[in-house]
C-alpha cells in the first residue's frame, strides 16, 4: 500500500495528498483546468465564440455612438444655418434656373 493518499474535494476540486500513517496533510494541488468539460477544443471555441459575441457588440455600440455624434452636429449645422436664413430674410436663396 501507498504511505499517501490523494483525495480530491467535491466542492472545490482542489487534491489533497494526505499521510496514511499520520493523517496530515503532506500536498495540497489545486486543479489545472477549472471547469473544463474534457474537451480542450470545444472549450476553446465556446471561449472564442463568447469573445466575438462581446467584440462585436463592443463595436456595434461603438458605430451607434458614432452616428449620434454626426446626427448632433448635422442638427446643429441645421439649426444654425436656420437662424442665419430667419436673420437675413432680404437675401433670398439662390435658384438653379437663374445661372445663366
Amino acid at each position: 500500500m501507498d504511505k499517501e493518499l490523494k483525495i480530491t474535494c467535491p466542492d472545490c476540486g482542489i487534491i489533497l495528498t494526505v499521510d496514511r500513517i499520520t493523517g496530515k496533510i503532506v500536498e495540497s494541488r489545486k486543479p489545472i483546468i477549472e471547469e473544463s468539460t474534457g474537451d480542450r477544443f470545444a472549450d476553446a471555441l465556446f471561449k472564442v465564440k463568447k469573445n466575438k459575441e462581446k467584440l462585436s457588440a463592443t463595436k456595434f455600440d461603438d458605430l451607434k455612438r458614432e452616428q449620434e455624434k454626426k446626427k448632433k452636429l448635422s442638427e446643429e449645422i441645421f439649426k444654425t444655418s436656420m437662424e442665419e436664413a430667419k436673420k437675413n430674410k432680404d437675401v433670398k436663396p439662390s435658384d438653379i434656373f437663374d445661372m445663366d
